[in-house]
């Protein structure tokens, strides 16, 4: 999960996931997301159209420019929330309740490095903004270094030892490098400090699933979705519970839930495919794949030439596949890990 911190002038800022990835969130959250996020203050205002919006920026002051990039933030519109909060840095650039939401914003618009640096500038200004550390420890980790990101999950920790979202996000990075044991106390320190966390009990599920415990894991995903009824991201590790143990019928019915809950979740809809692929409907499989590449454009890139082929067969191939497109389709399996 990523954190939003206003200050003492401000209602409680949302808290979201930055990514799609399941370990956090995405994300995540993972992602907004919604992607589930936890209960967050409603900001009082009417929805605002984009000509009114543009008419807005002018004039507007700096404690409305904020309002309207929460806002914005909230309900997915990252480029609207940039330009708010990207308006309130040209009026106060040491502002650092703005500078961790243009962090947070960088984030999901997949700008990992501008994501660090306004997290950075916040603690030149702040040293024990501990949201900062727990925000920059997620950029990180999306760009492969665990264990600088397992340093700032644990820096975050010291500043505020009661930071239930960091416990959680520590947990997953602890999963990554194959540190099991010291993973689940993590989820369960998040857990004790907030029972309803739902990124600690669907991580607390992965974990108990890597070691063969399914219904353990199962309850944990349960749990979450019990707390939670619109938290994708426990619908799609639900989901892949049952994919591994054979039962494609019920995979298909909660990877259709995760992504009817949350359009844009790239690895739901990626996993969908893979069902469809394994049922052999090979043309709802591409349209899947399709999707995911619609929601995370660069998502191929991740999975190495062979399979960023694939898709693109997959995509481009969609109605009267060639034969060699066929071959690769059919009979060459592959694994999305």
């Amino acid at each position: 999960m990523l954190s939003l911190r206003s200050d003492a002038r401000h209602l409680a800022a949302p808290v979201v996931r930055g990514g799609d990835d399941v370990w956090l969130g995405v994300s995540g959250g993972a992602g907004p997301a919604p992607e589930g996020p936890a209960p967050a203050a409603a900001f009082l205002l009417a929805p605002v159209s984009l000509d009114a919006r543009a008419k807005q920026l002018v004039g507007v002051n700096e404690e409305d420019h904020l309002i309207l990039a929460h806002q914005s933030y909230k309900s997915g519109k990252y480029s609207q929330a940039l330009e708010h909060g990207n308006a309130v840095y040209e009026k106060n650039p040491r502002r650092t309740d703005n500078l961790l939401l243009l962090g947070a914003i960088y984030f999901q618009l997949r700008d990992y490095d501008l994501c660090i640096a306004k997290n950075e500038e916040a603690l030149a200004i702040d040293p024990q903004f501990a949201e900062c550390y727990g925000n920059m420890a997620n950029a990180w980790k999306e760009k492969g270094d665990i264990d600088l990101a397992i340093r700032f999950y644990l820096t975050a920790i010291q500043l505020r030892p009661n930071f239930c979202d960091a416990w959680s996000n520590l947990a997953s990075a602890y999963t990554r490098k194959g540190r099991l044991n010291e993973a689940a106390q993590c989820c369960k320190q998040a857990l004790l400090l907030n029972p309803r966390l739902v990124d600690a009990h669907s991580n607390l599920g992965n974990l108990m699933k890597a070691q063969g415990l399914v219904q353990e894991a199962y309850a944990c995903y349960l749990e979450a979705i019990r707390i939670d009824p619109h938290f994708a991201i426990a619908w799609s590790n639900l989901a892949g519970l049952f994919m591994e143990v054979g039962d494609l019928n019920k995979a298909m019915q909660y990877y259709k839930e995760a992504v009817k809950l949350k359009p844009s979740f790239a690895d739901a809809h990626l996993n969908q495919g893979n069902v469809y692929k394994a049922m052999g409907m090979l043309q709802e499989a591409v349209a899947c794949y399709q999707r995911a590449l619609q929601a995370r454009p660069d998502y191929a890139m991740a999975y190495g030439t062979h399979n960023c082929f694939i898709l693109c067969v997959r995509m481009y191939g969609r109605f009267g596949l060639c034969p060699t497109t066929t071959m690769l389709i059919v009979g060459k399996p592959f694994s999305w890990s």
